[in-house]
């Protein structure tokens, strides 16, 4: 039964949302149809335009008659089949029983007969590499692409103060075909003179200025530009950014960046809800511009029923090198789960440093002091000495709801007990995720998915400190069973003769497995269908063939910051005693 449902929702997550798919509580209008005779594929690329186009309409909302829609449509498709290059075509719509359909007589497609440059000599080139030639259909998307083409190679190749192409396309209705000329407005070539900035109070010009990339006598660019500005922004110190570019002398012009700095101060409250774990808050205190350079201290508190915490961090960017950060940490944690109880005191330090634009390194060392006590065995303290060495790759758009692209983060984290020299270990985990997004559907689809294994190796089970072994189960793993519910158990004997199984006492192994379908029905509400697997394992060894399922489905409230996140789960292998029926989960972000 786990696997028949597993198969059918994977099934709906997968398969391609249809444009006939609907809601009714979006959809207000009357139901319609178009048919275009002998063009399959002209007709499916209408209807789905139609549709895109009812999903984002305001002025339709003012329509209740079906033929006034029908009117109000009729324009829009004889628009769209003008994009595709069809000047001739005809379209008429009936209304019959509230329901519209619209006949399509495309005509004849028209077709580039040729394409024409009028711009300065010096500036003509064969590398502009455009979307179309000469026969091709009249396509307005290729025809945008192609002057996109000429902006990109020009902003490339070129000192160009102002780059601004334009096109004209002459169609001849007796052809069936259009002459297409692309224009390119004269300009001076000029290099960057001063650069300067203005509006900085507390942050050292000097700092920011490095992340210009922008000195006197670099070749002018626009995309340059954009790209210092992206950058100050992303400093998180500034608000933002506007330019002033001077006019040309000698060849030359100057450059002001207008900053406007943000606040550098920031309290966080939160609040969050598992029906495994209960209620929580957090609150914090973020200062980033400690020392003038963008240095970083973020204090954070947590409490909830099973974990109270206490962490503080400072970062320090740029560390001995533009592509390097330094990170400080230390955090009193208390926990009082199920399968033990442990306190304990870390304090560590991690230097980062950037490989590429998607690829980050790091290493570091960590020191953890704590007491740790299992059911129905005495507490044991430890002085763990561990270094940390990560490497990260991560293409995602954003950071706590991504759409788009793929992560991979992989640490070895070797282990020594100071107290105990015996006790060493290394601790080895690996999380991917990818997003994919199909905008041009319906409630545009994410499909999500998260992978995660984890190993430890060089010593039993038992003589890994309890805190430090792997669990699944719960918000952030295995969704529909409580948190730390699943993994191996020990069978105790009661005084009275009879045996039960413990809590949960955790692995040396870890199998998870997510996939979500998300979708947003508008700006502001989303839902999200999801299965989640997983185990922990007392032997050293992830096996994703023997996992516990669960799945069920939530409402996204989307913010400007992140997603308001409310699921419910079911176990699909639930145990008898061990298993509720469902669990809730209530967080800001994504699950992952």
């Amino acid at each position: 039964m786990r696997v028949l449902i597993g198969i059918l929702l994977t099934g709906l997550l997968l398969s391609p949302l249809q444009p006939a798919l609907a809601i009714p509580f979006f959809d207000q209008l009357p139901d319609f149809r178009v048919r275009v005779e002998g063009d399959r594929k002209l007709q499916d690329w209408l209807r789905g335009e139609m549709e895109e186009l009812r999903s984002s309409s305001s002025a339709l909302e003012n329509y209740e008659d079906p033929r006034d829609v029908g009117r109000y449509e009729r324009g829009t498709l004889e628009k769209l089949l003008r994009s595709r290059g069809y000047y001739d075509a005809r379209v008429r719509e009936t209304v019959t029983g509230g329901d519209i359909l619209y006949r399509v007589d495309p005509g004849p497609r028209y077709r580039i007969k040729s394409i024409s440059f009028d711009m300065p000599d010096y500036l003509r080139s064969d590398g502009y590499a455009l979307p179309l030639s000469a026969g091709d259909p009249l396509v307005a998307s290729k025809v945008l692409d192609g002057v996109e083409a000429i902006e990109t190679y020009l902003g490339e190749n070129t000192c160009l103060l102002e780059i601004d192409v334009s096109y004209r396309a002459t169609v001849i209705h007796s052809e069936a075909a259009a002459r297409l000329e692309y224009r390119v407005a004269p300009s001076p070539e000029v290099n960057v003179g001063e650069v300067t900035l203005e509006g900085v109070t507390s942050v050292e010009p000097d700092f920011l200025r490095d992340k210009l990339e922008i000195g006197r006598g670099d070749c002018f660019s626009r995309e340059k530009i954009d790209a210092a500005r992206l950058r100050l922004l992303r400093t998180n110190l500034i608000a933002g950014v506007n330019t002033r570019i001077s006019e040309p002398y000698g060849g030359l012009v100057d450059i002001t960046f207008i900053l406007q700095e943000r606040r550098h101060r920031t309290v966080k409250l939160g609040v969050g809800y598992t029906s495994d774990q209960g209620a929580g808050v957090s609150a914090g205190w973020e200062h980033r511009n400690v020392l003038h350079r963008g240095e970083k201290i973020d204090i954070e508190s947590k409490i909830n029923p099973v974990q109270q915490s206490l962490r503080g961090e400072l970062r320090v960017p740029q560390f001995f090198s533009d592509r390097q950060d330094f990170s400080a940490e230390a955090e009193y944690s208390n926990e009082e789960r199920d399968s033990y109880l442990a306190e304990s005191l870390t304090v560590g330090a991690t230097v980062h440093r950037r490989l590429s634009k998607n690829r980050t390194a790091s290493i570091g060392s960590e020191l953890k002091f704590s007491e740790v006590e299992e059911e129905g065995a005495r507490s044991e303290n430890y002085r763990l000495l561990s270094f940390p060495l990560g490497l990260q790759w991560n293409t995602t758009d954003k950071l706590v709801d991504a759409r788009r692209g793929a992560t991979v983060a992989l640490e070895v984290r070797p282990f020594i007990d100071l107290a105990e020299t015996d006790t060493t270990f290394v601790k080895n985990t690996l999380v991917m995720t990818g997003y994919k997004t199909a905008e041009d559907w319906r409630y545009q689809p994410t499909l999500a998915l998260r992978l995660k294994a984890g190993v430890i190796s060089g010593i039993d089970n038992s003589g890994i400190p309890a805190d430090e072994r792997f669990y699944a189960g719960g918000g952030g793993s295995v969704r529909g069973y409580a948190y730390q519910a699943l993994g191996p158990r020990r069978l105790i004997e009661e005084p009275d003769g009879t045996s039960r199984l413990s809590d949960p006492i955790g692995g040396r192994a870890l199998s998870e497995i997510s996939i979500e379908g998300r979708l947003r029905f508008s700006d502001t509400w989303g839902g999200v269908l999801f299965v989640d697997g997983g185990n922990a394992y007392a032997d050293p060894s992830p096996n994703f063939s023997d996992l516990h399922w669960g799945a069920g489905f939530g409402v996204r409230y989307i913010t400007s910051f992140a997603p308001l996140r409310f699921d419910i789960a079911f176990p699909l292998d639930s145990r008898k005693e061990l298993d509720d029926s469902f669990q809730v989960y209530v967080s800001l972000g994504q699950a992952f």
